[in-house]
């Protein structure tokens, strides 16, 4: 299937995009559409030294990848081809190439502002819900992409079976990302939608504060924070805190659900669309994608007298047209009175008797 950097025959292998406990992404030519794409390799850590349960695991990717790619959403990324080698293999999924980097990278240059931060959570939250419970496990800024436009897109979805599976793993090492891992995950227990409505809310504290609440210098340490720590209420989310601190509770049951939490990102948009809050330090205001960022919109001229109705300017036959004056008469020899009606203006000839 792989011939001299070349997958199934098609896409060549140019550059490595990046990589993490579930495979490694790069970048690729399509040879026959000619254009450039996403190539992942699926190969979690360790597959190679415990293949127990193997076909079972790969069974439940395709199944989950096959499912995501029925997706048709601006914020989930598109799956164009899925490259199967067989049932001793792994699959490849040949995705969409998103060029605009990822949020992370925009988070390395300042901290997002909580209106910026509120448009950003109802796209990746709206990319949640489009995956019809296909559970992502591993919401992060380094899995949210943006578009050329600014829109973020959330990748990373179709691999929950690699990252419940630990009997993958000989050294026992965690696939998801411990800070943005929920209490509940952390723990083994099974979880749901909520546990990635913690991640989110994580990801939202983390852009408009600029620092992680429970990342300690060890993965343990970070584990057992996220575990038996309260997180601390934000200094910088504004009209942002309190759905935060709704978010990034220890309950499951007591967290916000999906149609809560847009109506409150919502809430908070609308209120910061004028007097948008100033960047403080360290804050570049062009962390915040385009898309992210909330404009009143500019007031237009102030309309008219309204135009007329059906009938139109009349046009007299053999005097030319006649343009009604402010006191409703024909601005020419021929003139006209203009009557108020329900529907539209009427135009009627003034006997001579009437006429001044």
């Amino acid at each position: 299937m792989t011939d001299a950097r070349v997958v199934d025959g098609r896409f060549e292998l140019l550059e490595r995009l990046g990589g993490g406990g579930t495979g490694t992404v790069w970048r690729a030519r399509d040879l026959v559409l000619h254009r450039d794409v996403a190539l992942k390799e699926v190969r979690p850590q360790g597959a190679d030294e415990d293949t127990e349960g193997f076909r079972a695991l790969r069974a439940r990717v395709l199944r989950e990848a096959r499912g995501l790619a029925r997706v048709d959403h601006p914020n989930v990324f598109t799956i164009h081809h899925i490259v199967d080698g067989g049932p001793d293999t792994y699959p490849w999924l040949v995705m969409e190439l998103i060029t605009g980097g990822s949020l992370q990278d925009r988070l390395d240059r300042g901290r997002m502002t909580p209106g910026g931060a509120a448009g950003l959570g109802r796209e990746l939250l709206a990319a949640l819900v489009a995956a019809h419970g296909i559970e992502h496990h591993d919401v992060k800024p380094a899995n949210v992409l943006l578009r050329s436009d600014g829109r973020a897109v959330l990748t990373g979805f179709g691999f929950a079976a690699l990252q419940d599976s630990t009997r993958l793993t000989a050294t026992g090492s965690i696939i998801s990302s411990p800070d943005y891992m929920s209490p509940e995950r952390a723990h083994g227990e099974s979880s749901g939608p909520p546990a990635d409505l913690w991640s989110l809310g994580m990801l939202l504290y983390v852009a408009v504060e600029g620092r992680h609440p429970l990342r300690r210098d060890s993965t343990p340490a970070t584990l057992a924070a996220v575990l038996h720590e309260d997180v601390p209420r934000p200094r910088h989310a504004g009209a942002l805190t309190d759905v935060l601190m709704s978010l990034l509770v220890h309950d499951p049951e007591a967290r916000l659900d999906a149609r809560t939490l847009d109506r409150e990102l919502g809430g908070v948009s609308r209120e910061l669309v004028e007097g948008a809050p100033v960047p403080g330090d360290g804050e570049v205001a062009d962390a915040v994608p385009t898309s992210f960022r909330i404009t009143a919109p500019e007031p237009g001229p102030r309309p008219r007298n309204p135009p007329p109705g059906p009938l139109g300017l009349l046009k007299h036959p053999y005097r030319g047209s006649h343009r009604p004056s402010r006191r409703g008469r024909a601005a020419g020899p021929c003139r006209y009175a203009w009557r108020r009606h329900p529907a539209r203006r009427v135009a009627t000839m003034r006997p001579a008797s009437a006429r001044s």
